[in-house]
């Protein structure tokens, strides 16, 4: 049985707010520390708005080399600090509320359904994960805001100097306190549906290859996830999800930095009206396949960070409710 989600399960019921936060927080944040450097390659091809044969990185590997020799290698952790900062956010808020929704829901459905467990569970979980989702965005949105501007500046000609500096800056724009929050509408669109499928996809994996990927536990008392199994399901669930969303993702980066001036060096920035301007734009300027550009180390990163995130809070998750063993 899997820990994410709500279950009456004795020691998994026993589980706090703060608990499923903690281990949110936690996997977000180991996760992030690793798989930092997909993340800038992804942010660094998406705002390419020229043809790949005129752009200045052609590709995954071209780009790590080129920003390796020419910002360090540090420069692939650019805008580490609120990138961090956004995953912690993003991990208590968004498993924190899908916690409280699945538990809502399991006891809305013990009205007229007194089952233990639902036979629409991956679906009760994309819309709890979806809401959570939208709670998460909220939340981390301004972080996400800063660290991709941190990303898109080039090491030799830095508008920002630190996330603070860059929130003090973004702050004094024209928009004020909205500048922190650009690119909400497809942040939204694209993060409510994708958390939404990443856990109900994790589900529907993880009940289509439950003897595989669950193994029982004496001291817990009922069957849990293995570590192979939270990797397997995670990152098919990662994988699917963001495919199907990743268009959206590329058009909140390009507003995120419409009207900047601070990707001097990297190639043209074009000042967006908006969720509709932009997304006519790229298709006008680049064709379809530029809503997909960068998506090669946004697959991989996503396949990675969500195997991980679902590895570290299921068994973060497992430790904490083994104090009731004791109690």
């Amino acid at each position: 049985m899997s820990l994410v989600g709500y279950s009456n399960k004795k020691k998994q019921s026993q589980l706090t707010v703060l608990d499923h936060t903690l281990a949110g927080g936690l996997s977000g944040g180991i996760g992030r520390l690793i798989l930092q450097p997909l993340d800038v390659a992804k942010i660094r091809l998406q705002l390419q708005v020229e043809a790949r044969t005129s752009s200045k990185y052609s590709g995954l590997l071209n780009l790590v080399i080129q920003m390796a020799r020419e910002e360090g290698i540090r420069s692939l952790w650019k805008g580490h600090v609120s990138a961090q900062l956004l995953s912690i956010s993003y991990g208590i808020s968004s498993f924190g509320a899908f916690e409280l929704f699945t538990k809502y829901s399991y006891q809305k459905r013990l009205k007229w359904s007194p089952g233990e467990e639902s036979k629409y569970k991956p679906l009760e979980h994309f819309i709890c994960g979806s809401l959570g989702g939208c709670v998460g965005t909220l939340t981390s949105l301004p972080f996400d805001v800063i660290r991709t501007r941190m990303v898109a500046q080039p090491e030799s000609n830095k508008m920002y100097l630190s996330v603070s500096d860059a929130a003090r800056k973004l702050k004094s724009e024209a928009t004020g306190i909205r500048a922190f929050y650009k690119g909400l509408v497809p942040t939204l669109a694209a993060i409510g549906p994708q958390t939404g499928l990443q856990f109900g996809f994790y589900s529907l994996f993880t009940e289509m290859l439950q003897t595989l990927v669950t193994s029982h536990d004496d001291i817990l008392n009922h069957e849990v996830m293995t570590m192979f199994g939270s990797l397997l399901c995670g990152g098919l669930a990662g994988l699917c999800s963001k495919s199907c969303v990743y268009p959206l993702d590329t058009v909140k980066k390009r507003l995120q930095i419409s009207g900047w001036e601070g990707r001097q060096g990297l190639g043209t920035t074009p000042i967006y009206q908006g969720t509709i301007h932009c997304l006519k734009d790229i298709v006008r300027r680049e064709g379809g396949k530029g809503l997909y550009k960068g998506i090669s180390p946004a697959l991989l990163k996503a396949a990675v960070a969500s195997s991980l995130n679902f590895w570290l809070y299921e068994h973060i998750c497992y430790a904490l409710a083994l104090r009731f063993t004791y109690t």
